[in-house]
């Protein structure tokens, strides 16, 4: 009784073991996220990395997932993976986030803008809207809600900059926002955009395209 006593003690002991190597051998893989908008003129649909596969069109974005800590960010056209619009390696932190524009006026001359974000979580009944201008060569830009003054929202913003995110009430009421974006400086209309209201959540309003050019500038939504 006593040897099957002891037998027993010894196994108990060594799957209490093993389960905690099993344990330690299947912790969370750290990960961050990656929200790329691709608003290059005349660019090209991209492949994020060639292990990854994923893709975000042309005017449009997606949101990846990365290994947190030196990430590798590697988008290029399928069609010629050796023309990167985008080859870095990004310090990422385990749970953040990160959104990164890419804009230009041909998919030889790229601008990038990177930003580590930090959201809000709305617990009313609030949204978040932000503005950038990724609209290359234009001038600064103006924002008003639609029979406001000009420049209301967004007095001023130059090329490949963005405000933060502002509140706007998301009630059963408020559907809607109808933004107007204008020449600062002149007070023309350059593009009107409808945003339904994203009730709870942050959108970015990017302005791509070109202001008196082809393709002509033009509004892409962006869920954060």
């Amino acid at each position: 009784m006593k040897k099957l006593t002891y037998l027993l003690v010894l196994t108990v002991l060594g799957f209490t073991a093993c389960t905690k190597t099993s344990l330690s051998l299947t912790s969370p893989t750290p990960l961050a996220s990656l929200n790329v908008t691709n608003a290059v003129v005349g660019g090209s649909a991209l492949t994020l990395n060639v292990v990854n596969g994923q893709t975000v069109a042309n005017n449009s974005y997606t949101q990846f997932s990365l290994v947190a800590g030196q990430s590798k960010v590697n988008l290029f056209p399928a069609t010629t993976p050796n023309t990167s619009y985008y080859n870095q390696t990004l310090p990422t932190a385990n749970g953040s986030y990160y959104s990164l524009f890419l804009s230009g006026a041909s998919p030889s001359a790229i601008d990038a803008t990177l930003i580590k974000e930090t959201y809000q979580n709305y617990t009313d009944s609030l949204c978040g809207v932000r503005f950038i201008n990724l609209s290359p060569g234009s001038d600064p830009i103006s924002v008003n809600l639609t029979g406001s003054a000009n420049g209301s929202e967004v007095s001023s913003l130059a090329y490949k900059a963005y405000t933060d995110f502002k509140q706007y009430p998301a009630k059963k009421t408020n559907t809607s926002y109808a933004f107007q974006v204008r020449d600062a400086t002149t007070g023309n209309l350059i593009t009107s955009y409808a945003l339904t209201t994203p009730y709870f959540h942050n959108v970015t309003i990017v302005l791509r395209g070109l202001v008196n050019g082809t393709p002509a500038a033009g509004v892409t939504l962006v869920s954060e």
